[in-house]
């Protein structure tokens, strides 16, 4: 299972217009409303706002993973967005540029694990990181994605 394979196109949003990580989550998260692989989508919306999203830190970049496991899913859903100017963060936290949400079936548990350790991977890799802070549509910022994880496992 690839990360890329997840995540559609229509699930990217390369300019949030959302000045704060929380409202950033919100407008990520409503990239998967009307997917067709959400059966329920306010189980998914409540299951993902009500954990603490996982903060990474790359190169001096916020990185946010705001998941949630639900049984309003027929698999695996993941979407992103990205923030040219950086999502407010708490004190000492460095501004937020991308967002990833990640709806997880129920009993899907092992995948989840694969799903946030690929995420992890790509963004931990600077060269991949800075060109998913750069793609300029959807499909490049998928690709990189790809490429990523085919050479990173």
């Amino acid at each position: 299972m690839h990360l890329a394979n997840i995540l559609k196109i229509d699930d990217i949003q390369l300019a949030l217009g959302a000045s704060t990580r929380s409202s950033g989550i919100d407008e990520v998260l409503a990239k998967l409303n009307g997917d067709a692989r959400v059966t329920d989508w306010e189980s998914l919306r409540k299951a993902v706002l009500g954990h603490d999203a996982a903060l990474l830190e790359s190169s001096g970049i916020g990185i946010c993973i705001a998941h949630g496991r639900s049984q309003g899913l027929k698999s695996l859903v993941v979407a992103a967005g990205r923030s040219d100017q950086g999502l407010s963060a708490p004190d000492g936290e460095p501004a937020t540029r991308l967002i990833f949400v990640a709806g997880i079936p129920s009993a899907m548990n092992a995948q989840y694990l694969t799903v946030v350790g690929a995420i992890a991977r790509v963004c931990s890799n600077k060269r991949d990181l800075e060109h998913l802070l750069t793609a300029k549509s959807p499909e490049e910022f998928i690709e990189t994605l790809q490429s990523a994880c085919t050479n990173n496992g």
